[in-house]
C-alpha cells in the first residue's frame, strides 16, 4: 500500500533547563511513599510556553511568499515608527501570520478543554479548524501525544484529505517538550478508521460538543488580578515547589526505591512526615502571598 502523506519539516522544542518545566510534570513518590505521577498547577502554562516556542520555531519554514512580504512591510513601518519616535506612523502590532494559510489542517494536542482554547487563541484559529481536536478529547480524552494520531485519523475518516493538502501537527510532553510536523498529502484519499467507526464517516458540527468553542475565550492568566507581580510570582514559585519536595535524609529516595518501593523500611514515619511538613509550609507561603 503506498504511502498517502509524507512529513516536509520535523523538529522540536524544549525547556530542559528550567526548574518550573522539569517539574511541572514528573514521576515521584508521594506524601505516603506511594509512586505515583505529579502535575502541578503550572502545567498548562508550561505547555502553553513550550508549544508557542515549537510553533514560532517552525512558522518562518511555512510562511507563504505573501505572508513573508506581509512580515517585511511590518518592520520596516515599526522601524519607521521608532526612527521618527512615532511620527511618520504608529508603532505596529507584531506581526502574526495568518496559519490557515500555512496549513490546511491542524493536528493539536488535546490535553484539555483550557489547553486547545489557549491554542486556538494564540494561533487566531476559527473554530471550523479546531473541531478535529477537540472531537479527539470528547471521544477519548487526554491521551497525551497520541492525541494528534486520533485527530488525524478523524480528519481522514469524516473530512477526507486532498492531494496536496497540508497538515500542521503539534504535540507536548513532560520535560517541558513540544514536537511540531508539517505533512503533506501525496494523493487524495478518504479511510475510516476503526476508532471512528461510530460516527459513520459523519464530520462533527460545534453543536455535537459539550462545550462552545467559537466565542471569544479568556483563560484564567487573561483574568485581571489585584496581586502585584511580585505576589503573583511568589505563588508560582511555591504551587510549582510544593509537590516536587522529597526528602534528602539518608541519601535520599534511591533508584530502586522510586520504582520498586523501600523495602528494608529506611524510608519511615519521620521522612514521610517531613514531606508533609514542607507541603504544609509551602501552602501557608501562597496563603500569605495571596
Amino acid at each position: 500500500m503506498s504511502a498517502v502523506c509524507q512529513v516536509t519539516i520535523l523538529l522540536t522544542a524544549c525547556h530542559p533547563f528550567l526548574l518550573c518545566a522539569c517539574s511541572a510534570l514528573n514521576y515521584e513518590p508521594d506524601e505516603q511513599g506511594i509512586n505515583g505521577c505529579v502535575i502541578t498547577k503550572t502545567l498548562p502554562s508550561e505547555a502553553a510556553n513550550v508549544l508557542e516556542k515549537g510553533v514560532r520555531k517552525i512558522t518562518p519554514k511555512i510562511m507563504t511568499w505573501g505572508q513573508y512580504a506581509e512580515a517585511a512591510v511590518n518592520y520596516i513601518q515599526a522601524a519607521a515608527a521608532q526612527v521618527s519616535s512615532e511620527r511618520l506612523c504608529k508603532i505596529p502590532a507584531p506581526y502574526q501570520p495568518d496559519y490557515t494559510r500555512c496549513a490546511d489542517h491542524f493536528l493539536l494536542h488535546a490535553g484539555g478543554y483550557a489547553i486547545l482554547r489557549g491554542i486556538q487563541k494564540g494561533l487566531h484559529l476559527p473554530s471550523e479548524k479546531m473541531l478535529p481536536s477537540f472531537c479527539s478529547l470528547r471521544d477519548f480524552g487526554n491521551t497525551s501525544c497520541a492525541s494528534t494520531w486520533y485527530t488525524f485519523s478523524y480528519i481522514e475518516s469524516t473530512l477526507g484529505m486532498k492531494k496536496g493538502e497540508r497538515v500542521l501537527q503539534v504535540g507536548v510532553g513532560g520535560g517541558m517538550k513540544s514536537g511540531v510536523a508539517y505533512w503533506t498529502a501525496l494523493r487524495s484519499h478518504k479511510d475510516i478508521h476503526e476508532c471512528w467507526a461510530h460516527l459513520e464517516g459523519r464530520p462533527q458540527t460545534e453543536a455535537d460538543l459539550p462545550r462552545p468553542i467559537s466565542n471569544d475565550y479568556k483563560g484564567i492568566f487573561d483574568l485581571p488580578s489585584t496581586l502585584t507581580p511580585e505576589e503573583r510570582a511568589a505563588i508560582v514559585e511555591n504551587t510549582s515547589a510544593a509537590p516536587r519536595v522529597t526528602p534528602a535524609g539518608q541519601g535520599g529516595w534511591r533508584k530502586d526505591d522510586v520504582f520498586r518501593g523501600s523495602g528494608d523500611g529506611s524510608h519511615g514515619a519521620a521522612e514521610v512526615a517531613e514531606v508533609i511538613r514542607l507541603h504544609e509550609q509551602s501552602a501557608r507561603a501562597e496563603v500569605v502571598a495571596q
